[in-house]
C-alpha cells in the first residue's frame, strides 16, 4: 500500500536526468537504478501488443484531461482489479469516477510497482520491483540481468567520466556512487544528453537479451488469471480509448452536483455510454466480470 508520501513523489516533477541517475540509496548495487517504462522500446522488443480492457480511477474534474490522452504514447495506471473503497477515493489523484478503457498493456503487475513520473510523462519503476515481482526476479536468470545493468553502468562510468578522471581507477565499489555524481560532474548538457541516449540504448539491449525473463515479469500477470490479493493491481497503459464511464455520487451535495454536471456534459460532448452506481461494491464486481471475461476470452 503506498503511503501519502509516495502517492506525492510519483505526480512530482522529475527530470529524465534526475531519474537516470537516482540510485535510492543502494550504493553499489543495480536494485536502486530506474527503468523506463518506454512503449516505443517495448514495442521493439515485443511486437504482439497486448490491447485489452482496464479500468482507471480519476476525479470528475479531471476526464477531460484523460480524453487528450487517447491514441497517444504517454501512459497511464490503470488496474483490472480494485477494492472498492479506492474506487470512491482514488489512490493519488482523487476518484469517483472510473473509466473504462481500451489500452495496450506495457507493463502488468499483480500489485502496485511504484512508479514515478517524468516531466514528459514518461513512467519509471525501481529495478527492486522486478527482482521482488511475484513468481519471477529470482535465480541465475534474472542474476544475469543484474549483472549486465551493472557492466552497463561501469562502461558508461569509464566511458564518460574517463577524460575527467584521467588514470584514476574505477573500483567497482564506487561506479555507482561515480554515476550518481555524473550530473553534477558532466556540466555540459550535450555530454550528458549522450550519457543518457547511451543509458536508454544499453537498458533497451539488455532486456532484450533477456526478453524472456523479462517478458514474463512484465506481462506475465495479463497472460494468466487477472487476480490478486493486493487491494488492486497496477496495469501500466496507453494508447488508450475511452469507452464507458462509471461514476459513484458523492456524499456531500453541492459537490455532488458539480459533478454530475461535469460527467453529463462530458458524455453528451463524446457521446460516450456512462453510469450512474449507487455502491462501489456493484462497481467492484462489475470490473472483476468485465475482466474474467476477457480472461475466458484468452483461454480459447
Amino acid at each position: 500500500m503506498k503511503s501519502f508520501i509516495q502517492h506525492l513523489k510519483e505526480f512530482a516533477s522529475y527530470s529524465t536526468s534526475d531519474l537516470v541517475f537516482m540510485n535510492n540509496g543502494q550504493g553499489s548495487a543495480s536494485s536502486g537504478l530506474m527503468i523506463p517504462l518506454s512503449g516505443p522500446m517495448f514495442k521493439r522488443i515485443w511486437p504482439d501488443t497486448i490491447r485489452t480492457t482496464v479500468f482507471h480511477v480519476l476525479s470528475a474534474e479531471d476526464i477531460y484531461k484523460l480524453k487528450k490522452l487517447e491514441g497517444g504514447k504517454k501512459t497511464i495506471s490503470a488496474f483490472f482489479t480494485m477494492m472498492s473503497r479506492y474506487l470512491e477515493g482514488g489512490i493519488a489523484a482523487g476518484g469517483g469516477v472510473v473509466a473504462e478503457l481500451e489500452a495496450d498493456v506495457i507493463v502488468s503487475a499483480r500489485d502496485d510497482i511504484m512508479s514515478q513520473v517524468d516531466n514528459k510523462g514518461r513512467r519509471w519503476v525501481e529495478m527492486s520491483w522486478f527482482e521482488n515481482a511475484q513468481s519471477y526476479g529470482t535465480g541465475p536468470a534474472f542474476g544475469k540481468v543484474e549483472r549486465e545493468l551493472n557492466d552497463l553502468i561501469r562502461s558508461l562510468v569509464i566511458k564518460h567520466l574517463g577524460p575527467i578522471m584521467g588514470d584514476t581507477e574505477v573500483r567497482r565499489e564506487h561506479e555507482y556512487v561515480l554515476w550518481g555524481n555524473m550530473k553534477r560532474e558532466l556540466k555540459d548538457s550535450k555530454k550528458l544528453s549522450l550519457v543518457i541516449k547511451d543509458y536508454f540504448d544499453g537498458v533497451e539491449r539488455i532486456i532484450k537479451n533477456n526478453k524472456e525473463v523479462m517478458g514474463s515479469i512484465f506481462y506475465g500477470y495479463a497472460k494468466s488469471k487477472r487476480m490478486t490479493d493486493n487491494a488492486w493491481d497496477e496495469q501500466v497503459v496507453n494508447n488508450i480509448e475511452i469507452t464507458k464511464l462509471h461514476y459513484i455520487p458523492r456524499e456531500e451535495e453541492v459537490e455532488d452536483e458539480e459533478q454530475q454536471e461535469n460527467i453529463d456534459a462530458f458524455v453528451a460532448k463524446y457521446k460516450i455510454p456512462s453510469k450512474r452506481w449507487e455502491y462501489s461494491s456493484e462497481l467492484e464486481i462489475y470490473t472483476r466480470e468485465v475482466t474474467q471475461a476477457e480472461v475466458r476470452t484468452m483461454g480459447k
